[in-house]
């Protein structure tokens, strides 16, 4: 499993290097989270970043792998009354394709945390999503 302090950490760094980026927000699925996620500004683009699920590749004791499952949120919060969903995701195209960017630059450089596979790379549009959010997933898989 990917340790999640590192984790967090890594994305934090990662959104002060893309200046469309508001804010890093770790998601849990509490009463709480729901709060704060409503209490964000209009405006704001935030990457909302959930824990990885973890799944075992190893074919035998010694050789133990796994795939953690990884999914990311750069998500903007808009008002629904004034702008539809497709301005949203042409406004936040720019910031996700930033992170990919990052991203990449950071596998490449051996970065201990994104060692991800590229070929699971998937990036899909997002609308609804908290009632007033609208923006981009970004799913890969890391092997650790």
């Amino acid at each position: 499993m990917i340790h999640l302090s590192a984790y967090k950490e890594y994305w934090e760094r990662l959104a002060q290097r893309i200046p469309l980026i508001t804010g890093v927000l770790p998601v849990t699925v509490d009463e709480a989270m729901a709060k704060r996620i409503s209490s964000l500004q209009k405006g704001s683009v935030t990457l909302f970043v959930l824990p990885p699920a973890a799944e075992s590749e190893a074919k035998n004791a010694d050789s133990f792998r796994e795939g953690n499952e990884c999914v990311v949120f750069v998500m903007e919060k808009y008002d629904p009354q004034r702008r539809d969903t497709w301005s949203v995701l042409e406004s936040s195209q720019s910031a996700v394709e930033q992170l990919k960017s990052c991203m990449l630059d950071d596998l490449a450089s051996g970065c201990s945390i994104m060692r991800f596979d590229v070929s699971t790379l998937n990036t899909i549009p997002e609308t609804q999503f908290f009632a007033g959010f609208a923006g981009w997933s970004v799913g890969f898989k890391i092997i650790t």
